[in-house]
């Protein structure tokens, strides 16, 4: 379910475009969002966090699959989202499927917190969401801890952040450009999600720049 690359085949069917050569790279709802139409990258990024990150893990819970079961399929949603065989392994940056997976397992506590610090405080007033989505995935284990949830549910916390931040780091596997240095790539890709200190530079990329 996590493999499938939505964000490329909306693109493509409605632009005819690869979305992986725009923006950030990123084939995901938020680069859908800006090079293809808001309410197209809404949807999407809707299909990606309730289809890929939610569905799965309330299925299993009808079920009566044991949590660790449920955790661990959540976990592979979120790495089959960002590294689609499909798609020679790139895929999108996992936010919103990792969502999902908070969504379905009802931990609305967190969700709260997560979403005032990304969505007030990242979008509305800094708009660098970037930067407060990586302060999200320090939190997020903080957060499964005090709230005493399960050692399973904080070991998924932990391991979001694992793959969210390996993803940011390796990208689409896109190379750093001739005049910037791996030393100073890293770290933006890390905290900014970028490889450059403007954000408009970088989001409002085409194949012809």
């Amino acid at each position: 379910m996590g493999s499938v690359p939505s964000a490329y085949l909306v693109a493509r069917y409605l632009k005819n475009i690869d979305i992986r050569r725009y923006g950030s790279g990123n084939a995901g709802a938020t680069n859908v969002m800006l090079h293809v139409g808001a309410v197209t990258g809404f949807g999407l990024g809707t299909f990606d966090c309730l289809v890929k990150g939610t569905l799965p893990i309330v299925v299993g819970g009808l079920l009566d699959v044991p949590l660790g079961v449920r955790v661990a399929a959540g976990l592979a949603a979120v790495v089959a989202h960002n590294w689609s065989p499909f798609m020679g392994l790139t895929g999108g940056r996992g936010v919103a499927t990792a969502i999902g997976l908070i969504v379905g397992l009802f931990l609305w506590q967190e969700m709260v917190i997560l979403g005032v610090v990304i969505g007030i405080v990242g979008k509305m007033i800094y708009k660098e969401t970037g930067l407060w989505t990586f302060v999200a995935l320090i939190v997020l284990p903080v957060l499964t801890f005090v709230f005493d949830r399960p050692a399973e549910i904080v070991v998924m916390s932990v391991c979001i952040g694992l793959i969210l931040m390996t993803k940011r780091l390796t990208a689409n596997w896109e190379r750093p450009s001739d005049d910037a240095s791996l030393v100073a790539v890293l770290p933006r890709r890390l905290l900014w999600d970028r490889d450059v200190v403007g954000k408009t530079p970088w989001t409002e990329r085409s194949p012809s720049q």
